[in-house]
């Protein structure tokens, strides 16, 4: 085969993964219509000005840490703690790193950059859920652009219109749930095993029953629960598969 050839053929196959990242997420478009329309007003309604509320979306893209830190500024607390605030919610974008890290330990570090610039819940459970796939292995990075492509400029286009046409929104839309709602839907499929379904009901229990930790974190000592549970059920089962084997 000609370098020509092994080119091409490198080519065709990154073109291919990043389509299949477009089609992966195409399909959560619509539960980025009123999370990112009600972030874009609150960002306006916090002081930062329309094109202030835009630039938010785009360099943070984070909805839960966007209606945090705007809910802090719109309640006078100093911009520090707002921001804080807004990272604390986000930490578990650290468990999500954890999960990916062994497999990207060889990237680079603009590769590096690209995969943390865009880790937010949907693009990381798109891309867990190509991997159990086992799909596009050698471009996992073009999957995820491809996921990043859709779904980014989408969310600071619904934030966009939110701030520029806010007060043509009812005030009272709480809405929110429709980004955790998608990722639920998101998730279910990819439970395969008895210790990821446990692991997923411990975390889920946990997340309502710590829910009025400050600052949110109750969904950080949920992920961090759900995990140990997952994590004990696992071991378990492989002891009791080994006793068994051994006792053959």
């Amino acid at each position: 085969m000609s370098a020509d050839t092994h080119k091409a053929d490198a080519r065709a196959a990154f073109l291919a993964a990043y389509r299949a990242g477009l089609r992966e997420t195409v399909a959560l478009i619509p539960s980025y219509v009123p999370f990112g329309l009600v972030c874009g007003v609150a960002g306006v309604q916090a002081g930062l000005g329309e094109w202030g509320a835009v630039a938010l979306a785009a360099f943070a893209f984070a909805g839960s840490s966007q209606a945090v830190l705007t809910q802090f500024l719109s309640s006078g607390a100093p911009l520090l703690i707002a921001v804080l605030s807004g990272l604390v919610v986000n930490l578990r974008m650290a468990v999500y790193s954890a999960a990916i890290s062994p497999r990207i330990a060889n990237a680079t570090r603009k590769e590096r950059l690209l995969w943390a610039a865009f880790l937010v819940d949907q693009t990381f459970i798109s891309n867990e859920a190509r991997h159990q796939r086992g799909e596009h292995a050698d471009h996992a990075l073009a999957f995820y652009l491809g996921c990043a492509t859709m779904l980014w400029p989408w969310w600071v286009l619904m934030n966009a219109i939110g701030a520029f046409a806010g007060a043509k929104l009812p005030a009272s839309w709480q809405l929110e749930f429709t980004i955790p709602l998608s990722f639920v839907v998101m998730v279910v499929p990819l439970l395969k095993s008895r210790g990821q379904a446990i692991a997923a009901i411990a975390g889920g229990v946990a997340g309502v029953v710590l829910y009025a930790m400050p600052l949110k974190t109750g969904l950080i000592a949920a992920c961090v629960f759900g995990t140990c549970v997952g994590m004990l059920v696992d071991a378990l089962m492989t002891a009791r598969q080994n006793g068994d084997g051994a006792a053959k």
